[in-house]
């Protein structure tokens, strides 16, 4: 039989089973309560240990499954544990609205094998010990990313569980060869699955296909929400909206095709206005006729956005670069200040995400536990933006905590509301039906179309290591564009004629290894019911 006919026939054949009723599907996710920067001390110990998150309950009724997971926020990404193959192996993915495929790294692969550097973080599957593991084509998993990180190995089947639901010859990859040391469970459009692009072209039933293929949930779509950046709780809704977690109105935005192909690829949507709002006032960054393609992407920590544009957010808040540290640095005290940086979509009318400064406000900290400070002692934070450079403009969690947002792959359309941080309540309203429109949504009124020309799965790291001793280099975004500073100085090493705060690099003292917030950004994500994966 041809690879592709092989492959196709076997990925066919997936079927789902769950102990869970007809009607709901849950899976519930809770945040350690532990603060950032005491999870951030202890990230390379706790890189080093096998598994994430903490020994799993599941709770079982009549209609809903929920399982208490734990989430690595010590990396600022969102992990779901799962289970694969017979006897069943555990293992942490990291869920990613921007890739589509499940893979898992192998157990013989070498970054897994060097328990040295902490090995397979999240777990790793041995194939021989599973007696329902199926080859479905060796050596055609390819999977790469714009930042020169990637994956290869075999497609394969076999047994995958996850909040109670199972389903039998599932279709996913093993990574033999890998440079990213957790595997990821993508549930993006089956159109950027990895064997699109560097294999026989095909695609199969991913994850979300899988659910509506099996009558959990009606129509390829769930919600998103991630409350705020030290909430220990937060949701991914499949097949279904929570009324209660948002405030306002949720309105729809197109998804647009990428001008390679003209399929629908990514989650691209129309960013039509940016401003920052602060004490003094708000700031308009963008004109009037604004329009930029933009991938909405829970894969991706924090947001990248044009070099322009990121430099006069940079300029506002009193930002500086630090080419060492390779991140974006700000008094941590800019935390406390009010204000926020608004973010337009699908032009006038359409919805508007008011991101608190507050959220943006990052920890830095060293290998041994310590904080990098100003030359006035003043301690210096990662500021959650980043200039995007090359890369697509992406907004991550640092923009989605603060947006409520519906993925519908039918339609392809997202609503988005302003989110309700630490919300307690709970009204979950379903699809109606196959290809409905998302549930209590208006669609904005006025929308301006986009092209997104950026190609591949987009990732990119930002955990910086940074060696040897010395004050760390300081160079400010340069920008001939003009922003007012709206937030008063937060630190004395910024000097009142600098709103870039070129001058405050931190004291020097030996980084042997500095950790950016911890985070290592990855891009490249029940009939009439509903699947929830609670964060």
């Amino acid at each position: 039989m041809a690879r592709s006919t092989m492959l196709t026939s076997l990925l066919l054949s997936s079927s789902l089973l769950t102990s869970a009723g007809a009607n709901t599907v849950q899976m519930s996710i809770a945040k350690n309560h532990a603060n950032e920067a005491e999870q951030l001390q202890r990230r390379q110990q706790y890189l080093q240990r096998r598994g994430m998150g903490e020994v799993m309950r599941v709770a079982e009724r009549a209609d809903t499954v929920t399982v208490n997971l734990g989430n690595a926020v010590t990396s600022g990404l969102y992990y779901a544990n799962v289970t694969v193959g017979t006897p069943a192996q555990a293992l942490s993915l990291q869920i990613d609205t921007g890739s589509s495929d499940v893979w898992v790294p192998s157990s013989s692969a070498s970054i897994c094998e060097d328990t040295r550097d902490g090995g397979c973080p999240g777990g790793s599957f041995d194939f021989s010990a599973s007696k329902t593991f199926l080859d479905v084509d060796k050596d055609a998993f390819n999977i790469s990313y714009v930042d020169g990180t990637g994956s290869t190995g075999d497609y394969f089947q076999d047994t995958f569980s996850i909040g109670g639901a199972t389903v039998k010859g599932f279709t996913m990859g093993l990574a033999t060869d890998t440079s990213i040391s957790i595997g990821i469970m993508g549930i993006g459009y089956n159109s950027s699955e990895a064997n699109t692009q560097t294999g026989n072209g095909t695609t199969y039933p991913n994850l979300p296909n899988v659910m509506v293929s099996s009558g959990l949930i009606k129509t390829n779509a769930y919600s998103l929400w991630l409350d705020d950046l030290q909430s220990s709780t937060g949701s991914i809704l499949f097949g279904g909206i929570d009324t209660e977690k948002y405030v306002g109105d949720l309105v729809t935005v197109n998804v647009y095709p990428s001008s390679r192909g003209g399929s629908v690829t990514s989650f691209t949507v129309a960013w039509t206005s940016l401003s920052v709002q602060s004490s003094s006032g708000t700031d308009q960054l963008t004109p009037t006729n604004f329009a930029r393609p933009a991938i909405l992407d829970s894969g991706t920590t924090i947001t990248l956005l044009p070099d322009d544009i990121a430099a006069i957010v940079f300029e506002e808040l009193g930002a500086t670069v630090s080419q060492q540290l390779g991140a974006v640095v700000v008094p941590c005290a800019l935390a406390k200040k009010t204000g926020s940086i608004n973010y337009g979509f699908g032009g006038v009318g359409g919805p508007t995400i008011k991101v608190d400064v507050s959220q943006l406000v990052l920890p830095l900290t060293t290998s041994d536990g310590r904080t990098p400070t100003y030359n006035n002692g003043d301690p210096a934070c990662q500021l959650g933006i980043q200039a995007a450079g090359s890369n697509p403009t992406l907004f991550g969690d640092t923009f989605l905590r603060s947006a409520y947002a519906v993925y519908d792959l039918e339609n392809n359309r997202i609503g988005l509301a302003q989110t309700d941080f630490d919300a307690t309540g709970s009204n979950i309203v379903s699809f109606a039906s196959a290809g409905a429109a998302i549930p209590s949504a208006s669609s904005a009124p006025n929308e301006e179309a986009v092209t997104q020309t950026a190609s591949g799965i987009p990732r990119v790291g930002v955990t910086a290591t940074a060696t040897g001793t010395g004050q760390a280099s300081y160079n400010p975004t340069a920008t001939g564009l003009n922003a007012e500073n709206g937030f008063t100085s937060t630190s004395s090493a910024t000097s009142s004629s600098s709103k870039s705060a070129g001058s405050g690099g931190p004291a020097p003292f030996e980084w042997a290894r500095v950790f950016v917030g911890g985070f290592a950004i990855a891009m490249a994500a029940v009939g009439g019911g509903i699947f929830t994966l609670l964060i």
